[in-house]
């Protein structure tokens, strides 16, 4: 649906929307495609986003990634 938003509606997404997917990802122990998602973004991830993949790693016990 994160796709579809800008695909199908011309909807752009805003940080708030790629926090949420990065969150949501590193919930469910997607950790890599979290990280791609930020590596990706076409603009510049802030704190909230780099928190969101931060926190999630430590409770997957991800600890290299959070290196």
């Amino acid at each position: 649906y994160f796709v579809s938003m800008s695909q199908d509606y011309g909807i752009t997404p805003s940080m708030e929307h790629y926090n949420c997917m990065v969150n949501l990802l590193g919930r469910a122990g997607r950790l890599e495609e979290a990280e791609d998602l930020i590596n990706k973004m076409p603009c510049e991830p802030n704190a909230m986003v780099w928190m969101s993949l931060l926190g999630t790693s430590r409770t997957h016990f991800d600890v290299e990634r959070g290196k």
